[in-house]
């Protein structure tokens, strides 16, 4: 009995306590999770500020796009009011010019185209009637005969004839006519020469064709 008392005591004795845990693992898991927490972060972030850095590079392309249109829109303007100008130079030029290749009698309320010829045209108004000349006329005839034949190519003598207004065709009577708005135009042509020099004759001849010409492309005032 004593021995098996003794065996009984030396055997050792067992241990009832719970074995430890390893946390090692939840650690791990736990690091896992805030690092995936923090990629996850990291990725929101990214997206909204790189969303963020598209949308001021569409705002400042946009500026830029505005900017552009703007001094495109000012060079147009100013293309146009260059142009605009320009072609104000050359409508008052062309008017200026048209102006001169006119002849006005403004007491009888027109005027008369002129060719090169006749552009030295020269006249004066009696009562109703205008009475032509020109100084080149005058001129050939100072220069072929002498100063008493010369007179008779001024306007006076009616060397180029004479353009007359009436009310109406009738009034007008046989004469060769131009209807202008309100009244009639008659032409009537030089009784006679106003020199016995060939060359101032030819020229006369061919003035008064032009002035002719003119009669019948008359314009009222």
């Amino acid at each position: 009995m004593k021995e098996e008392t003794k065996q009984h005591k030396s055997m050792p004795e067992h241990n009832n306590s719970a074995p430890k845990k390893d946390h090692s693992k939840t650690v791990w898991v736990i690091v896992a999770i805030i690092a995936i927490i923090m990629l996850i972060g990291l990725g929101i972030y990214s997206y909204f500020k790189i969303k963020d850095f598209n949308k001021q590079v569409a705002d400042e392309k946009a500026k830029i796009t505005e900017v552009s249109d703007k001094n495109k829109a000012l060079e147009n303007a100013a293309s146009a009011a260059a142009t605009a100008a320009t072609n104000a130079a050359e409508t008052a030029v062309a008017n200026a010019v048209a102006s001169s290749n006119f002849l006005e009698v403004k007491e009888l309320g027109y005027k008369l185209p002129l060719s090169d010829d006749i552009k030295d045209l020269q006249y004066f108004v009696n009562d109703k009637t205008t009475f032509f000349s020109t100084r080149s006329l005058q001129s050939a005839a100072w220069g072929a005969d002498s100063s008493n034949a010369a007179k008779y190519c001024q306007a006076g003598v009616l060397p180029l004839g004479a353009i007359s207004k009436f009310a109406n065709a009738t009034e007008a009577g046989p004469t060769q006519q131009k209807a202008l708005s309100g009244f009639v135009l008659g032409y009537a042509p030089p009784q006679s020469y106003c020199s016995d020099n060939d060359a101032v004759t030819a020229k006369q001849n061919a003035q008064k064709t032009s002035l002719i010409k003119a009669f019948n492309n008359a314009q009222k005032l």
